[in-house]
């Protein structure tokens, strides 16, 4: 079995990460031979999971992988691709109450495992109590046919030649940069937050919020209460999946570009309903379906799919194009809906994501989830320093909404290791 892959997981290299980790904390100790188990049963229903990534020419291929995928007995990062991952792009874990999941993120978003996620921990919790109170129509079982439009490759040899489409979008010049104090270069550091949804959009709402749209404003109003004197814009990515453009909805690829949303600085004296007015218009006109073609036509147009061109160009067109893409932003931001837990909630405390930008300084990445009545929210950033989180937090509180820091950590996410 042969998969053609992303471009984007061209990009990936040790001196940059390509990878994420999902931890999932359920409420008893896990059984690692139970959890063994499950991922291997699971496996049979996602094979184009179990691959590994090898040369073909002057392409990077992935074909199918007979060899497990790893369930370690702690949550360490092998590196992805290597002997230690049994040249896997994936592997699982778990230690005390937490399953780990560390994936490339070429392979497959947040959006792609999730269905993988469900049926491993489906397998895992039905076998230790059954399954009553599980929507069970709603994961995939192992023997379950697998559908074309899962693995197939989504992206189109060419999309349509309009002047519209190819325009970039524009990002201000000057962007403002998080403090130096806050950070430290060599820790990738994660604050666990815990907002109740009732709550906060009992707020936000009101104010013409979503829950993105919203806690992007209160880090904005966070950073204004940390540095009155910003006179730079402060530029939010927000990542958005385009499924819907080209029609993949199945697609376990990564399907996710950022919508550049600018503060500048005279907004930081208006209100909250229209700072969050103005974020929800930017999202919503760098959702629109040219918006995301054009997304998709800049990384065809710099990716040279050519046999023709040497595999060390095409590495290093990726990665520049990644680099570019993470550039020129104050702090991100990713909220793809409440999750389906289709009754697995029931066994799990909480769950989190955590990411990391190896070669970019200053790093300030949030992940919302949901689980039971709580947003979980992931606070990512190069530094121990509680300065950001605790700001984030009062500024909620100002509103009456309570933000529990349930935590912080040090933390790390995988390499990966391609073919020469």
């Amino acid at each position: 079995m042969e998969f053609k892959p992303n471009p984007l997981l061209y990009g990936a290299n040790e001196e940059f990460f390509g990878s994420f980790k999902l931890v999932v904390t359920m409420n008893s100790l896990v059984d690692h031979e139970l959890l063994r188990r499950a991922v291997e049963k699971a496996m049979v229903r996602y094979p184009y999971f179990s691959i590994s990534p090898e040369r073909k020419g002057n392409s990077i291929v992935l074909r199918g992988n007979p060899r497990p995928v790893p369930v370690f007995t702690d949550g360490r990062c092998a590196v992805l691709g290597s002997e230690e991952s049994g040249g896997h792009l994936l592997t699982f874990g778990c230690e005390g109450r937490k399953i780990f999941l560390n994936a490339s993120h070429y392979i497959a978003e947040g959006m792609g495992i999730v269905p993988l996620l469900k049926t491993v921990l489906y397998l895992y919790v039905s076998e230790l109590y059954g399954d009553e109170g599980i929507s069970v129509a709603r994961i995939n079982m192992p023997d379950e046919p697998v559908m074309e439009g899962e693995y197939e490759y989504p992206f189109s040899e060419e999309y349509p030649e309009n002047e519209l489409f190819a325009m970039p979008r524009k990002v201000p010049e000057q962007v403002y940069s998080l403090s130096a104090d806050d950070a430290d270069d060599d820790v990738l550091y994660a604050y666990h937050l815990h907002i109740p949804q009732k709550e906060m959009m009992l707020i936000a709402n009101p104010a013409d919020g979503s829950p993105v749209s919203f806690l992007s404003v209160m880090m904005y109003r966070a950073l204004c209460s940390l540095d009155e004197e910003i006179d730079k814009s402060v530029v939010v990515h927000v990542q958005h999946q385009y499924r819907a453009a080209i029609n993949a909805p199945l697609s376990r690829h990564s399907l996710v570009s950022y919508i550049p949303v600018v503060f500048p600085p005279r907004t930081k004296d208006w209100d909250v309903e229209r700072q969050n007015t103005a974020v929800r218009g930017q999202v919503i006109i760098g959702s629109e379906p040219e918006a995301d073609i054009r997304a998709i036509n800049r990384l065809v147009m710099v990716f040279p799919d050519d046999e023709s061109v040497e595999l060390a160009e095409k590495k290093r067109a990726m990665q520049e194009f990644i680099d570019r893409s993470i550039c020129q932003k104050t702090f991100g931001i990713s909220y793809v809906g409440k999750m389906d837990w289709c009754g697995l909630d029931r066994y799990v405390d909480d769950i989190h994501v955590y990411l990391g930008e190896k070669n970019a300084q200053n790093m300030l990445l949030m992940e919302v989830m949901t689980i039971g009545a709580d947003f979980s929210i992931s606070f990512m950033q190069s530094g121990r320093s509680e300065r950001l989180v605790k700001a984030f937090a009062e500024q909620l509180e100002s509103f009456g909404i309570p933000a529990r820091i349930i935590g912080g950590e040090e933390y790390t996410v995988c390499d990966t290791k391609l073919p020469e």
